[in-house]
């Protein structure tokens, strides 16, 4: 339960951290270059950091589905 909760609160910066990405990389020519190299390294920081604690959050399911030597 307490993943759960975990869950519940980290995967919504992570969708927000991914659309600034996708958003920064997809629009850098139109935002200042001052802004851009800021936003788009401290989000792809964030980016990475937010995944791991998200894939440790999931690692049982992980370990389940994908690391399990039954059958398929």
């Amino acid at each position: 339960m307490k993943n759960a909760l975990w869950l519940k609160r980290t995967n919504p910066f992570l969708l927000v951290v991914l659309v600034v990405q996708v958003a920064t990389g997809l629009g850098h020519d139109i935002l200042p270059e001052e802004w851009f190299e800021w936003i788009h390294p401290t989000g792809g920081l964030l980016l990475v950091l937010l995944a791991a604690v998200h894939l440790a959050l999931n690692w049982n399911w992980v370990k389940s589905v994908y690391l399990s030597s039954g059958p398929r």
